[in-house]
């Protein structure tokens, strides 16, 4: 049973990983109450954990096939074992805060070894599911951690609901680790620092990052914030966490249709840029004029938001292998995406908080600002898929 799903377990990891990142959320009321943290210090939270990937994605992807891939996936699994038991003990938001940043460095190891993993464990007439599982890792891992966090908490309180993910990972690094050998490492037939140098030197290569850091943060500040903007609205914080939860969940659906939609043909730029669309007007909608609005179509406007937001990560994914200066910078390049992915997830969730507590908890400029990235990330889309920009890749690849 176990040789014939190496590949699930890595996917697993990639879940587990993001439930890290989604217990947080549906905890923060919990910890403003207890250890008397404020809204900005929250969203430091929330944004702290792609610290490592802000500064050391790149890095990483270029070194973690030279390292060993399974070597460093059980590594950062038990770096967010070790974060998350530390984390249960303490008392003190500095100390939270700092072991989220660990927890970010454990994040970062797993999802830069994963898909390189998965592509060398997967039989080639499978790859193309797997991967399609493998992109909807944080989406469904955060769902997952944010429908069942509320219900945790009932029972065992904020330390020991970090206590259960700790085990959870702790779980999944022991099985990968008896079960997945380490596959042969390739030499590498390109000095780390030219890899480097190289992706860094490729516009598609940044225009990618850039589109991807358009949308990250967004998709982080919404989840992030949700069951907070719940709560103010006197619903209840298992309520709140369920809701939530599908939402989050919807994203890893987008991620999947979107995936089938590209298979049968939809041009990619098409589906983008109508993304991009639907994520202006929700995200307009929803900040800006929430007060008007009835409950359900809040929702809707959330939901949606989340859902065609799948589409733009599992475009940036599936042309990331296009858009590279030479095949052997694949990770390098899927480095510097998540590297962009990292900083705005970092830098937006403390604007967002900041925005909202200057405006007397009025998110109408929080909507502005969604809308305008929005907007940004349609014209660096228009860019990436120029025929200039198509011309220069066809270049690359050639010489």
């Amino acid at each position: 049973m176990f040789g014939r799903s190496k590949d699930i377990w890595i996917i697993c990891a990639g879940f587990i990983a993001a439930m890290h990142i989604g217990k947080l959320p549906p905890v923060v009321p919990v910890l403003q109450q207890e250890l008397q943290i404020s809204f900005f210090q929250a969203g430091l939270l929330l944004s702290l954990v792609q610290g490592a990937g802000m500064c050391f994605a790149l890095l990483f992807g270029s070194y973690v096939e030279k390292l060993g891939l399974r070597r460093c996936i059980v590594t950062g699994l038990m770096l967010l074992t070790s974060a998350s038991i530390l984390g249960s003990i303490s008392q003190s938001v500095s100390a939270l805060l700092f072991l989220r940043v660990i927890e970010g460095f454990g994040f970062l190891l797993v999802t830069t070894s994963a898909p390189a993993l998965i592509r060398q464990i997967t039989l080639p007439e499978q790859i193309n599911k797997k991967m399609g599982l493998w992109s909807a890792y944080m989406g469904g891992g955060m769902g997952i951690a944010l429908l069942c966090t509320p219900y945790l908490l009932l029972f065992m309180g904020w330390q020991g609901v970090w206590l259960f993910f700790a085990m959870l990972s702790g779980l999944i690094a022991f099985i990968i680790y008896i079960q997945i050998p380490e596959p042969p490492r390739h030499r590498q037939t390109v000095d780390i620092q030219k890899l480097i140098a190289m992706t860094l030197k490729h516009s598609p290569a940044w225009l990618l990052a850039l589109i991807f850091g358009t949308y990250a943060g967004q998709w982080l500040g919404l989840v992030g914030f949700l069951p907070t903007i719940y709560q103010q609205n006197q619903i209840s914080l298992q309520m709140a966490g369920v809701l939530t939860a599908v939402v989050a969940m919807s994203n890893a659906v987008g991620t999947a249709w979107c995936g089938v939609l590209l298979q049968r043909g939809i041009q990619a730029k098409l589906l983008m840029q109508f993304a991009y669309v639907v994520l202006m007007v929700c995200a307009i909608a929803f900040y800006c004029f929430k007060q008007f609005l009835p409950f359900i179509v809040q929702y809707v406007l959330v939901l949606s938001f989340s859902l065609f937001g799948g589409y733009i990560a599992a475009i940036i994914f599936s042309q990331a292998i296009h858009f590279v200066a030479k095949p052997i910078a694949i990770s390098t390049t899927i480095g510097l995406v998540l590297q962009f992915s990292s900083i705005s997830q970092f830098i937006l969730p403390p604007v967002i908080a900041f925005i909202v507590s200057i405006s007397a908890d009025s998110w109408f400029w929080v909507g502005i600002l969604m809308a305008t990235l929005s907007g940004f990330g349609m014209i660096l889309c228009q860019r990436l898929f120029h025929p200039k920009t198509l011309n220069l890749q066809r270049d690359a690849i050639v010489e």
